[in-house]
Formats: C-alpha cells, sequence, structure tokens
C-alpha cells in the first residue's frame, strides 16, 4: 500500500490482490465498508466540491478506474497498469462472488442504468447470485423506509454504479444502517467491460485526459 496525493486528495494505493484480501475482511466483519472506484472524471469533480473531497478521502478503500490515474500519482510500475487496464480487482471479486454465492445487490439512479450494470457484471462473471436491483430514483419513500427493504433482502455485497454526489448524500445518513459487509461504488462513466469505443468518445476521453492532466500539474505547482 502506498499513500499519494491526488488533486488535494490523500488517497491510498494497492496492488488488486492487497485490494481483494481488504475486501474479504471488511465482508467477513459485517460493517458496510465503501469501496469506491476513480476515474479521472470523478476525481476532477471531486476537486470542484470540498465535500466530496472529504467522502472520497473517508472511503475505506479505492480503486483506480484508468491508467492516466496512475501516470498522475507518478506509479510507474507495469504490473499496476496492467491490473488497471484488465480490471483485475473486479475481475477476481466477482469470480469469489460467485464461488461462495455471495448475494450481491446492484443499485443505479434508474431501472435501466441498474439493469445494463447487472447485464456487465454477469458478462464478467457468470454464475454471480444477484438478489435484485434498485433504481433509487424510482423508490418512493423515506431514505429509512428504502433501507429497511434493502437489509430484507440482505446483501453482502451492494455494488453501485451513479453519480458521486447521489451515494455520498446516501451514505452519509444511510450507512450506519445498512448490513451490507461492502459498498462497491462506481462513478456513472465506469464501464465494467472493455467496449470498443465510438470515434466520439475517444475524442471527448482525450480532452478529458488533457484537462486532467492541467488539473494535476496545477496541484504540483
Amino acid at each position: 500500500m502506498k499513500n499519494i496525493n491526488l488533486l488535494g486528495m490523500k488517497l491510498q494505493d494497492r496492488y488488486a490482490r492487497e485490494s481483494l484480501m481488504l475486501a474479504e475482511r471488511f465482508i467477513k466483519k459485517g460493517a458496510a465498508r465503501v469501496i469506491l472506484y476513480l476515474t479521472t472524471a470523478a476525481l476532477l469533480e471531486a476537486a470542484k466540491n470540498d465535500g466530496e473531497k472529504e467522502w472520497i478521502e473517508a472511503a475505506d478503500a479505492t480503486l483506480w478506474g484508468d491508467t492516466k490515474i496512475l501516470e498522475a500519482a507518478e506509479i510507474s510500475a507495469k504490473a499496476r497498469y496492467n491490473e488497471v487496464e484488465e480490471k483485475e480487482f473486479l475481475n477476481n471479486f466477482l469470480r469469489k462472488m460467485a464461488k461462495n454465492h455471495t448475494a450481491i445487490l446492484v443499485i443505479s439512479d434508474t431501472e435501466a442504468h441498474a439493469q445494463a450494470l447487472k447485464s456487465e457484471l454477469i458478462e464478467m462473471q457468470n454464475g454471480i447470485t444477484v438478489v435484485g436491483t434498485m433504481a433509487i430514483n424510482d423508490i418512493v419513500g423515506s431514505q429509512e423506509n428504502i433501507i429497511n427493504e434493502i437489509n430484507m433482502i440482505a446483501p453482502i455485497v451492494i455494488i453501485v454504479r451513479m453519480p458521486f454526489s447521489m451515494q455520498r448524500s446516501w451514505l452519509e445518513n444511510g450507512r450506519r444502517y445498512l448490513n451490507a459487509g461492502i459498498w462497491l461504488g462506481m462513478p456513472e462513466d465506469f464501464s465494467c467491460v472493455n467496449k470498443k469505443e465510438m470515434a466520439v468518445e475517444k475524442v471527448g476521453k482525450r480532452i478529458l485526459n488533457v484537462l486532467f492532466s492541467r488539473k494535476v500539474n496545477k496541484y504540483k505547482k
């Protein structure tokens, strides 16, 4: 494990195997621990919001969603780049979950997004036990009632993909009431499966990377 400072945030870098061992310990302890996948877009957004920055720093573990973050953190080990590109942690984590028949709840902002995330997870690892999907925007009722519903489903792992601002809002008040072992949070731009990018997507990513590099360099000065 290596401590790094990125865009004013104090974060920790771990090899995939170390992160997997940590996740397994979290599950055994049974208290809702937060693991966040970070992307350049999510970090740029957090850099503009002190509350979100503090929330990311307070996560129990962080994972990198693309190699540009490794470059910004001045991490040069080739093995780390391969792990991030191949999403080694998520692949191995889902493989463990399938082997142990671990109950997984999938959450997103809409039902369409929740179903898309579920499909990607199953594509990565067939045989995982998805006990349900939940769309935050479609639920009527208080947060307390929704958390009670989640606890009745009794997932061990909750995998979430939606804006960090929504995840933060949810967890700040409700985390202590969740009985799940892990909240694995992904920003909305994180893709679980590697797919061919359209030309416009490639251009957008290049622009984002330039903005990210400029922001990182500004913090280093």
